[in-house]
């Protein structure tokens, strides 16, 4: 609906080949706009390769029967291999434990969870505060 009303300004004021320069610079920034997002997919799709590469041999081994998904699946597997021997797993694995952890727990658990990281927190602050020398004294 926008480009047709443009395209009916641009036709009333002249030249209906001629951009303005307020088109030009929102046609630019869109491009902009659209190459940061393609960076940051690239990013995260190397940072899942990467950390969770254990998901990657699930999503392929759900691929049908062929040669080529045969070689998909055993690149895969293998890339996991890969990242896992170089310890890059290791993160996600540590994460993924903890929350199965915290799915299995009661109610109770998760208060005691609560407050021992609140008494870390208050801990940590109460050391922090010692390390720096009072002004007022």
């Amino acid at each position: 609906m926008l480009d047709l009303l443009h395209k009916i300004e641009r036709e009333i004021s002249g030249d209906p080949e001629e951009v303005n320069e307020a088109e030009r610079l929102a046609a630019l920034e869109s491009r902009r706009s659209f190459l940061r997002m393609l960076q940051a997919l690239a990013l995260v799709v190397v940072l899942l390769l990467f950390f969770s590469s254990e998901r990657l041999v699930r999503w392929v081994n759900g691929f049908e029967v062929g040669p080529v998904q045969d070689a998909i699946v055993s690149v895969s597997t293998d890339w996991h291999s890969l990242m896992a021997n170089a310890g890059f797993t290791a993160a996600a694995e540590t994460i993924r434990a903890e929350l199965d952890e915290l799915h299995g727990a009661d109610w109770s658990e998760l208060r005691r969870r609560i407050e021992r990281e609140r008494a870390r927190t208050r801990d940590g602050v109460r050391l922090l505060r010692g390390a720096v020398p009072d002004a007022k004294s």
